[in-house]
């Protein structure tokens, strides 16, 4: 998410050891030396900095993030974008990786779960089904391929632990489902928009 600062588009800054990181703001990976340094001190007493630690100012979209060691605020939103999709579906997908952002891993597996609700419904599925419901309508319809049952019923048990049980997901179970949910939606909606259009270029 890219916020519009207007007409303040300046930063009074200083040139600061560089940092590269993926923003959380535009998603472009970026090698940044403009900014704010975290210092300490020396044994004299003076500051330094001797790290790429502190506020760094993305060279893209001019916006702040904070780094230090393996800390970043805002953090990246995992997974790609995805073209061709409807609005309420990539809602909810966006809303997944926004939270991944943040470190709302629980918060991932749960949207995850909903989004699948999403993607049925738009390919035909009726409304207000238990999720269940929803996963059979998707392999029966052949939405989701035969290697792919592992992964939706590691969401479906993803879920069903954070919906049932005081469980709190790790960072790695986020990062398996936003991936799976990104596949599916990008061979669902993406790749064939792009083969109509080179169809329709020949």
């Amino acid at each position: 998410m890219i916020y519009d600062t207007k007409e303040y588009k300046n930063w009074e800054y200083k040139k600061i050891m560089e940092a590269s990181y993926t923003c959380g703001y535009c998603g472009k990976y970026i090698t940044s030396e403009r900014g704010m340094a975290l210092e300490t001190k020396k044994s004299n007493g003076l500051l330094y900095n001797n790290k790429p630690y502190g506020i760094f100012i993305c060279t893209n979209c001019n916006l702040p993030t904070f780094i230090y060691d393996d800390v970043q605020v805002p953090g990246n939103n995992y997974g790609a974008t995805v073209k061709y999709i409807p609005d309420d579906v990539n809602e909810m997908y966006e809303e997944a990786r926004r939270s991944f952002s943040v470190g709302a891993y629980t918060g991932v597996i749960l949207l995850c779960r909903t989004l699948l609700d999403h993607i049925a419904v738009d390919f035909g599925a009726p409304e207000n089904k238990r999720f269940q419901e929803y996963v059979e309508y998707l392999k029966d319809n052949n939405f989701v391929t035969a290697r792919s049952d592992k992964w939706i019923d590691k969401i479906r048990t993803f879920g069903n632990k954070a919906t049932h049980r005081l469980v709190i997901n790790t960072k790695q179970d986020a990062e398996i489902i936003i991936k799976f949910c990104e596949m599916l939606l990008k061979t669902n909606y993406e790749y064939p928009h792009i083969a109509d259009d080179e169809e329709n270029e020949n």
